[in-house]
C-alpha cells in the first residue's frame, strides 16, 4: 500500500469509528467499499450448534493446501485448539473434508470451489446448481469464475449464499427446524429479494396479476418444469393464488405419471393453496385424465370439510401464515417498489410451502397465536395502505372464513366453466349438485364472489343489475337517513361496478341527514356502514364521499352513545383515503386526518395505540412522514409527558 492509499484508508477508518453502528456495519459489509479503501474482512465460520468456530482465512487456507497435495494439516479454532484436517475420500467422488479433535469429528460442507482442479470445482458447482434449480444468470456467473480459478474467501460465502437463496434449500431448513421443535421468523421468511424471485419469478413491470400470469409467470413455470417435472410442478402449484396462474401451469406438457404422483402427494400432505390449484387443473384436464378423479374428489372434500372455526390445520393455519409472511415482508420492505399483488403472491406462496412442511408435524395453539400476532399489526396497516393502489381488497378479507369462501368460489367457477367435463361424474354432484353437502349448497352468498388478494387493483367487471340499481336509488332518496339507507350500496360495491351517480346519491344523503344517522340500533351496525362507505369511496375513487365521511366520523368520534375508538376512526380513515390514487393527495388527506386525531382527546391508552399504528403506516409508506411528522411528535410528547 503506497502512502496515498494508506492515508485514504486511515481517513476512512476514522470516519467509520465516528459513524453510527448501523451505517458502519452497512459500509463494512459492502465489498466494493472495502476494496476502495483497502480494508480486508475477517470472518468466523461456525458449524451447526456445536459452538465450534474457526477464523475463515485460516480454515480456507488449510483447505486450499490439503486439496492441493492431499496431506493432513492442523488448524486452530477460536479456542486455540488444534484440529486435524484431512480428505476422507477422493478418487472419482468429490473430496469429503473431515476435521477432528480428540473424539470430536465433523464433516465439513463442500468446499470444492477452493480446489486447484477446475474439473472438481465445476463438477461440484454444477451438481449443487442442478439440485437447487439455480437460475441461468447466476449459474453462468459462477461457472465463468470457477472455470478460471478457485474462489477467494468472500466469493465462497457469496456462492454458498446464492445457492442457499433457493426454495429447495429454504424448505429443507424450515423442515429441519420443525423437526427440532423450533421455528425462527428469519428462516420462515427469508430476507433476500433474490429468494422470492426464485419462488414466484421476478417482477416484470406487469400492471396486474393477469398480465404477470401471461408473461413472467408463464416463463417461470415453464423453467420449473424443464428442471424437474415432479418437483417443479409442486413448486409451481404454490403459485395457485389466482386462477390465471393455474392456467399458466395448465398450458405446460406434464407427464401423466408425474400428475398422479403430485396429486397423490397433495392428497396426503399438501398445503391448501396447492390443493386448490390441483383441483382447478384437474377439472380442466379431466376428460383426458379420468384417473385423477378420486384424487380431485378427495381434495374437494378436504376443502369442503375444513373447519376454519376450530381446527388449527388447513385454511385457518394458511391464513395465519399468510398474515405472518406478508407482515414480515412489509417490515423488511423487500418489495416496496412492486405493486401489492406481487408481494401478496410471494407471501401466499411462501405461506403454502411453510404449511406443506407443517402438515405432518401438527400445530398447537401456541404456534398459531405466535403466527397470528407476530406481524398482524404490520400486515393490517400495510394492507390498508395498499388500497391506494389496489382499492378492492382489504385486510379483513384475509380471514380464514373468507379464504374458505374464496376457495369455494374458485372451485365452483372452474366446475361451472367446465361442466361438460364433469357432468356424469361424482365431481359434479360434489361441487354443483343440489344435495345439502355440495359446495354450491354450502356457499354463503356473497362471500365466494368477493375479490381475492391479488385482485384488488382489477376493475370490477360485473355491471350493476337493474333491480339492485333501483334498490340503491330508493334507499338513498329516502327522507329519513338511517344506516339501512346505505346497505344496498355498500353490499353491491363489493360485487358490482357502482357508477358515480349512485355514489353522488350517498353523498347527498349524508348532507340531507346533516351528517348524522337516525335509528342506529347498535355500534356494530354503525361501524359496518361507516367502514362500508369508506370502501365505496375507495373502490369508486370518490374524494367527495371520503370528505363527507370524515365529517360523519368526526361527529361519532365524540358521540356520547356510540363513541368511536381511535383505532376504529383510523381504520375508517385509511380506507377512505384510498379514494385518492395520487400519492401526494393520498398522503395529504390521510396526514390531515391523522393530525386531527393526534391533537384531539384520548381515553385510556388511545395515544399509544395511535402511535403504534401510525408507525406501522410510516414504515409501510415513508412518504407519509411529510404529512404525519407533526402527529408523530405530538403523540410522542403526550405519551412521554
Amino acid at each position: 500500500m503506497n502512502n496515498s492509499s494508506y492515508i485514504r484508508s486511515a481517513k476512512a477508518q476514522a470516519v467509520l469509528e465516528l459513524s453510527p453502528p448501523l451505517l458502519r456495519d452497512t459500509l463494512i459489509a459492502d465489498k466494493a467499499f472495502r476494496q476502495e479503501y483497502g480494508f480486508t474482512a475477517e470472518a468466523n465460520l461456525s458449524f451447526g450448534e456445536s459452538g465450534i468456530s474457526f477464523p475463515r482465512s485460516e480454515l480456507f487456507g488449510a483447505i486450499r493446501k490439503i486439496l492441493s497435495d492431499d496431506t493432513e494439516l492442523t488448524v486452530k479454532d477460536n479456542e486455540y485448539r488444534e484440529w486435524v484436517l484431512r480428505v476422507d475420500s477422493k478418487s472419482d467422488d468429490l473430496p469429503r473434508l473431515i476435521i477432528s479433535f480428540e473424539k470430536q469429528r465433523l464433516l465439513l460442507p463442500d468446499f470444492s470451489s477452493l480446489s486447484p482442479d477446475a474439473s472438481i470445482r465445476l463438477r461440484s458447482f454444477e451438481q449443487a446448481a442442478l439440485d437447487v434449480n439455480l437460475p441461468d444468470q447466476a449459474r453462468d456467473h459462477w461457472d465463468s469464475i470457477l472455470t478460471g480459478r478457485p474462489l477467494d474467501d468472500e466469493e465462497v460465502a457469496e456462492c454458498h449464499g446464492d445457492i442457499h437463496d433457493s426454495p429447495t434449500q429454504v424448505m429443507k431448513k424450515i423442515a429441519c427446524e420443525i423437526r427440532e421443535g423450533k421455528s425462527s421468523l428469519s428462516t420462515l421468511v427469508p430476507s433476500s429479494s433474490r429468494y422470492y424471485e426464485r419462488l414466484v419469478g421476478a417482477y416484470d413491470e406487469s400492471a396486474s396479476i393477469g398480465e404477470y400470469a401471461e408473461s413472467g409467470a408463464k416463463v417461470f413455470i415453464s423453467k420449473l418444469l424443464e428442471w424437474d417435472q415432479y418437483k417443479g410442478l409442486l413448486f409451481g402449484l404454490s403459485l395457485s393464488s389466482h386462477s390465471a396462474l393455474t392456467s399458466a401451469i395448465l398450458t405446460q406438457d406434464i407427464e401423466a405419471e408425474v400428475l398422479i404422483r403430485v396429486f397423490d402427494f397433495l392428497e396426503k400432505q399438501g398445503d391448501r393453496l396447492s390443493q386448490l390449484g390441483a383441483i382447478e387443473i384437474g377439472i380442466q384436464i379431466f376428460p383426458n385424465k379420468p384417473e385423477l378423479e378420486p384424487y380431485i374428489v378427495s381434495l374437494v372434500k378436504q376443502i369442503r370439510d375444513d373447519d376454519v372455526e376450530n381446527v388449527l390445520q388447513g385454511i385457518k393455519l394458511f391464513s395465519a401464515l399468510f398474515i405472518l409472511v406478508d407482515g414480515e415482508l412489509s417490515r423488511l420492505r423487500l418489495m416496496a417498489d412492486a405493486p401489492p399483488f406481487y408481494r401478496r403472491l410471494a407471501s401466499l406462496s411462501q405461506a403454502a410451502l411453510i404449511q406443506r412442511e407443517l402438515v405432518t408435524s401438527g400445530v398447537n395453539e401456541e404456534f398459531y397465536q405466535w403466527a397470528m400476532n407476530n406481524r398482524g399489526e404490520q400486515f393490517y396497516w400495510q394492507s390498508n395502505a395498499d388500497m391506494r393502489l389496489e382499492p378492492r381488497w382489504n385486510p379483513d378479507l384475509a380471514s380464514a372464513l373468507q379464504m374458505k369462501a374464496d376457495f369455494f368460489g374458485r372451485i365452483m367457477n372452474v366446475a361451472s366453466n367446465c361442466s361438460e367435463n364433469i357432468k356424469d361424474s361424482e365431481l359434479h354432484k360434489l361441487i354443483l349438485g343440489d344435495g345439502s353437502d355440495s359446495l354450491q349448497s354450502l356457499s354463503q352468498f356473497p362471500m365466494p364472489y368477493f375479490p381475492g388478494p391479488l385482485e384488488g387493483g382489477i376493475d370490477n367487471p360485473n355491471p350493476l343489475p337493474a333491480e339492485f340499481l333501483d334498490a340503491i336509488e330508493e334507499q338513498l332518496n329516502a327522507d329519513v337517513i338511517t344506516p339501512d339507507n346505505f346497505i344496498a350500496l355498500v353490499n353491491c360495491s363489493m360485487l358490482y361496478r357502482v357508477q358515480s351517480n349512485q355514489v353522488e346519491l350517498a353523498e347527498k344523503a349524508l348532507e340531507t341527514g346533516n351528517y348524522r344517522l337516525e335509528m342506529v340500533e347498535n355500534k356494530p351496525q354503525l361501524l359496518a356502514i361507516l367502514y362500508g362507505l369508506a370502501k365505496v369511496a375507495a373502490s369508486c375513487r370518490s374524494n367527495v364521499l371520503s370528505d363527507k365521511l370524515r365529517i360523519l366520523v368526526r361527529r361519532y368520534r365524540h358521540d356520547p352513545q356510540y363513541r368511536l375508538s381511535i383505532e376504529e376512526v383510523l381504520g375508517i380513515c385509511i380506507v377512505a383515503s384510498a379514494s385518492y390514487e395520487d400519492l401526494d393527495k393520498w398522503r395529504d388527506f390521510l396526514g390531515e386526518w391523522v393530525c386531527e386525531l393526534a391533537f384531539g382527546d384520548f381515553v385510556g391508552n388511545e395515544a399509544e395505540t395511535l402511535y403504534s399504528h401510525l408507525h406501522c403506516l410510516l414504515h409501510s409508506v415513508p412518504e407519509l412522514w411529510v404529512s404525519c411528522a407533526k402527529a408523530d411528535a405530538a403523540l410522542k410528547a403526550y405519551i412521554d409527558r
